[in-house]
């Protein structure tokens, strides 16, 4: 293939590409908007003398859309993404949608469980369970890893943002919150 073979080809996908990069800065935004007006509906507590737990969420939903309207400038101006080109990809390969159905099921328990068994432990199993659509060899690192750190997150935002998460009842009897 020749150069001008290449840069034929090159420009046909072009409005492909721009399409498909709005299309991403516009989900971008919108989850940076979402972020925003869901922070404003977070609860205070009464004894909140700290930043409080909207800060957080405001920071962050700000910072998506600020990052989602540079990005839309920068596509508008007329800056494109380098086209997938690396020996890391394989531009051949399908996807693999069993561990697509995984990861969604990860989530999906995640949001059923977290109520029931709490925070932690919810999250501690959908960290397992991503890790092995990943990739991960064996349960017992994802595990330790999923509960080590979800532990050490729901200490910090409970015990030092004051921020509610449930613990689940064991965590909750060992910690007295």
């Amino acid at each position: 293939m020749s150069v001008l073979d290449r840069r034929a080809s090159a420009d046909e996908q072009e409005p492909q590409r721009q399409l498909g990069e709005f299309a991403i800065i516009a989900l971008l935004l919108l989850v940076g908007v979402a972020m925003l007006i869901g922070a404003g509906s977070i609860a205070i507590p009464g004894s909140s003398n700290t930043i409080g737990p909207r800060f957080f969420p405001y920071v962050v939903g700000g910072l998506i859309v600020a990052v989602a309207v540079g990005l839309g400038l920068a596509v508008w101006r007329g800056d494109r993404a380098p086209a997938e080109n690396s020996e890391d990809v394989d531009t051949e390969g399908g996807t693999s949608w069993v561990a697509v159905g995984l990861i969604a099921v990860a989530f999906a328990a995640h949001a059923l469980l977290i109520n029931v068994v709490g925070w932690p432990l919810a999250v501690t199993v959908m960290f397992a369970l991503v890790a092995k659509a990943l990739g991960a060899a064996g349960w017992i690192r994802p595990l330790l890893a999923g509960g080590i750190t979800s532990v050490v997150v729901w200490l910090i935002f409970v015990k030092l943002l004051g921020v509610a998460l449930p613990g689940g009842t064991l965590l909750e009897l060992v910690t007295g919150g």
